[in-house]
């Protein structure tokens, strides 16, 4: 199998190409302790998973990122493709982001400092 097979096959298992939803969360520990950004990513997974969130028909994919250059009141969590950007993402706020904005469709807007879609357009 070449590495472009492999690629391919764990693009599958994941269903990045039926994704709707791509959440990003800083964990590098800069602008918010190491602690808290490991908890807070440990909870995205966790959560993720229970809410049954990267299912086909959900369409959530949600990857771990070294730091996404916004280094203040993090952990930061970005959403792709409409460019929804949260600051404050412990587990608590975490949970409100993924029942208002990922499951009912409603930004959480005492949490977000920026916003700009990231679609193709």
């Amino acid at each position: 199998m070449s590495d472009i097979d492999v690629l391919k096959k764990i693009a599958a298992n994941h269903h990045v190409s039926s994704q709707r939803q791509h959440l990003m969360l800083c964990t590098a520990g800069l602008c918010s302790s190491p602690e808290l950004a490991q908890d807070s990513w440990s909870y995205l997974k966790a959560r993720i998973k229970e809410l049954k969130l990267m299912d086909v028909e959900s369409g959530v994919l949600r990857s771990k990122v070294g730091c996404l250059r916004v280094c203040k009141q993090g952990p930061i969590m970005v959403s792709y493709p409409d460019g929804t950007w949260y600051h404050s993402c412990s587990p608590e706020v975490i949970e409100k982001i993924l029942q208002e904005h990922v499951i009912k469709g409603v930004p959480v807007e005492e949490y977000i400092f920026a916003k700009g879609d990231l679609g193709a357009s």
